[in-house]
């Protein structure tokens, strides 16, 4: 068996392949970029190469690159409401969560940085083959809103989210207590307009 079918039997179970794991398997890099360059994959970024695009459009496949490349990684913010459909904010960077002190410098992402029960509450965890995406929940996310986006945008978010059936006050108000947010009295007030 050759290198490029060794290639594509991985890229069907993993979706995109890196520059490490080509590396694992024996593929030199200069084999991506040639078949990059004859458009037999496509790189969505650096170091990162794929055969099919179809699954960048996917609201939560999408993120498994970041979750991939940034082990750490958890999508929120920006990302993470409008994976919820909680926002119609244009999602020009990935939100990611990470643990101090990593720092990564790549402008496709925007990095926050909480610590302990910040960092750890509310992470649900997503497998498209061997893949994962670790995102937030949709109650943590409303909670963090609050605390990285404006004010206006995290009204907003709660807002869309009270009026879901499936909404959770209690997971709601119990996490923006841990969290120091507390959002009891707006809840109440909001569903008292309703």
């Amino acid at each position: 068996m050759d290198k490029k079918d060794e290639l594509m039997r991985f890229l069907e179970k993993n979706l995109f392949i890196t520059l490490n794991e080509g590396r694992k398997l024996g593929i030199n890099p200069m084999m991506l970029s040639r078949l990059a360059a004859s458009e037999d994959l496509y790189r969505p970024e650096h170091g990162v190469y794929i055969c099919d695009l179809d699954w960048l459009t996917d609201p939560l496949k999408k993120y498994t690159i970041a979750c991939t490349l940034y082990p750490d990684a958890v999508i929120c913010g920006i990302s993470a409401l409008t994976y919820y459909d909680l926002t119609d904010a244009e999602e020009r960077q990935t939100w990611i969560a990470l643990p101090a002190p990593k720092t990564i410098h790549n402008p496709k992402y925007r990095v926050i940085r909480p610590s302990g029960l910040a960092y750890t509450l509310g992470v649900e965890k997503h497998s498209f083959g061997n893949r994962e995406v670790r995102i937030y929940d949709i109650e943590k996310s409303i909670v963090d809103a609050f605390k990285y986006t404006t004010e206006e945008f995290a009204f907003k978010a709660l807002k869309g989210y009270l009026k879901r059936r499936n909404r959770n006050y209690h997971k709601l108000c119990n996490y923006a207590r841990q969290l120091r947010k507390p959002l009891d009295n707006i809840v109440t007030a909001l569903l008292a307009d309703e």
